[in-house]
């Protein structure tokens, strides 16, 4: 990655400042008009979030900002209506159930959640013992054992959207557990690597989440277009939108 070089004098004194293109995106945030580019797709995700009002309710109910809650997930509402039409899983659910995520692992639900993301929440659930400072998480459920039973329950709360959204609730106490710096910071930083790391997968390295950040790996439909979009511009685009 390339870095840009400014040269200023002041008395006779010549400082040099460099800028990581990486920064200078986040500082400036989206600059592309998404509803324009997603255009249907983009009001169909609106008009599911207006269509489940209940969503900020629970979620203000349970102390976490509605509109930051559903930046993270906004980039997955606009791809849910993309691909609505074409949504078979029934296959892959007995699958999972049978096997495990080694057979198979899908993207459900209006907040295209896998059974693997699911595991891995539950079991951080359990390790970081939120359900004794957050009991309404104790309804996803979390247990050790990796079954058919354990799994068939997994994919019947996958499918509700209550339990999505407990999934999503969840994701942010776990990445407010261990990423204790980033609470209190601003919240459009915050939501850029909380909503990275939504996409990529929050176990991974602090680094690897950043570096994702800018990258343009996102489209909508079932096959890769050509044209790719930063997930977490497509969030900021959307909570820059309701905190006007």
């Amino acid at each position: 990655m390339r870095s840009l070089k400014f040269c200023f004098s002041i008395s006779g004194w010549s400082l040099f400042l460099f800028f990581s293109p990486a920064l200078l995106a986040q500082s400036n945030g989206p600059t592309k008009d998404y509803r324009e580019i997603f255009g249907q797709d983009y009001d169909n995700a609106l008009e599911i979030i207006e269509e489940n009002i209940w969503w900020s309710d629970s979620l203000e109910k349970d102390g976490i900002e509605p509109d930051f809650a559903l930046s993270i997930v906004f980039p997955e509402l606009i791809r849910y209506s993309s691909i609505a039409d074409y949504i078979e899983v029934k296959g892959l659910e007995v699958l999972y159930v049978q096997y495990g995520q080694d057979y198979a692992d899908f993207s459900m639900g209006l907040f295209q959640m896998k059974p693997s993301f699911a595991e891995r929440i539950e079991s951080d659930i359990i390790q970081y013992r939120l359900t004794d400072k957050f009991p309404s998480l104790s309804s996803l459920n979390p247990k050790a054992t990796d079954n058919v039973e354990t799994r068939k329950e997994r994919i019947i709360r996958l499918k509700d959207k209550y339990h999505q959204l407990l999934y999503l609730e969840a994701f942010i106490r776990i990445m407010d557990t261990i990423n204790p710096d980033l609470v209190n910071a601003k919240a459009k930083d915050r939501l850029s690597f909380y909503s990275t790391a939504y996409n990529t997968g929050y176990f991974k390295d602090e680094q690897v989440i950043r570096d994702e950040m800018t990258r343009k790996r996102f489209y909508r439909g079932i096959e890769a277009a050509s044209d790719k979009y930063s997930y977490s511009d497509i969030s900021l685009d959307y909570y820059v939108s309701v905190d006007k």
